[in-house]
């Protein structure tokens, strides 16, 4: 029995007709494209929008049909880690804002009622990342905000060689609700809602101050890329013509001037390990040390998780209109 939900309603019952069920998915954003819709511009809202109003073209793989067909299992999974865990396959909307939709695998609920979104994932064998991509958390943090819920449950398995589950079960992480990435990509979401309702304009109606430093900063980028391109061009004709006739420029560098100016070429060296030669001399030795990189590399991976600590940096790309 599905946990008593106040924060939304069912738009569509699981059992409802599949053009229904497409009528209303495309009425506003879902999980499922949430993440899409939050990092993208005006071209990845319109090819979203298109999908919204006709569909997908991809009605899956082989791949899609396996993963689909362990939902059952892995929901079943996932009881054992909250206190009751129910399938769903019904359409919700949030009593905040009805156009923000969402269909999360199985709805949780803690001992005291408390309800939490379940996502679960069943990967081919040669998945590798360890731990929740940006877009499913993203897609969770979604159905948290749609639902309510005050966190999320994501399960994920990795089929082995021969397609069949992992034999110690899924991998189960606790998502925290995140009230700063719910509230981005309710912004991010009412962005695209008005953008459609306006009738897709080809450009964006940002905020004034944004505005005036775009206005003043992309003919300068413009100008700037154009000039790098040439520049570069003219760079790669200077080296080449210094390491053909300069002697011992590409180990000990160069330097010259010219009325219009001059220039230094510095050489620097890192050292590596020749595998080749290593496993020459001792195979047995060389495959010790690469399974030995191979361990270190997936520990640290699983202590990212652990201990994780965020760095964030910015960057700032020109797109042409």
């Amino acid at each position: 029995m599905t946990p008593q939900i106040t924060a939304a309603r069912i738009v569509v019952p699981e059992d409802a007709p599949r053009t229904v069920w497409m009528l209303e998915r495309g009425e506003g954003p879902t999980a499922s494209i949430i993440s899409e819709i939050a990092h993208g511009g005006i071209k990845t809202w319109r090819r979203v929008l298109e999908q919204m109003m006709n569909g997908s073209t991809f009605r899956g793989n082989r791949a899609t049909a396996a993963g689909h067909s362990r939902e059952d299992a892995l929901l079943d999974e996932a009881a054992d880690q909250l206190h009751t865990v129910t399938p769903n396959r019904a359409l919700w909307a949030s009593l905040e804002n009805d156009l923000h939709r969402a269909t999360p695998d199985g709805i949780g609920a803690n001992s005291d009622g408390s309800i939490v979104a379940v996502e679960v994932k069943s990967h081919e064998h040669g998945y590798k990342f360890a731990g929740i991509p940006r877009d499913h958390m993203e897609q969770n943090q979604w159905q948290q905000h749609v639902l309510g819920a005050v966190s999320g449950l994501y399960g994920y398995e990795i089929r082995d060689e021969d397609d069949q589950p992992p034999a110690d079960g899924a991998t189960w992480i606790d998502v925290p609700r995140d009230d700063e990435m719910i509230a981005f990509l309710v912004y991010r979401a009412d962005l695209f809602i008005a953008w459609r309702d306006a009738g897709c304009p080809d450009v964006d109606d940002l905020p004034e101050d944004v505005a005036a430093a775009l206005d003043e900063w992309a003919p300068l980028k413009r100008e700037l890329d154009a000039l790098t391109k040439t520049e570069k061009k003219a760079a790669d004709a200077l080296k080449k013509a210094i390491a053909k006739s300069m002697p011992h420029a590409e180990r000990f560098g160069a330097v010259g001037i010219r009325e219009a100016g001059g220039f230094q070429v510095s050489v620097s060296e890192t050292t590596g390990i020749d595998e080749d030669a290593f496993a020459a001399d001792s195979l047995p030795l060389f495959r010790s040390w690469v399974a030995d990189v191979a361990r270190a590399k997936e520990r640290a991976e699983l202590l990212k998780h652990e201990y994780p600590k965020v760095r964030r940096t910015t960057s700032l790309r020109f797109q042409e209109a």
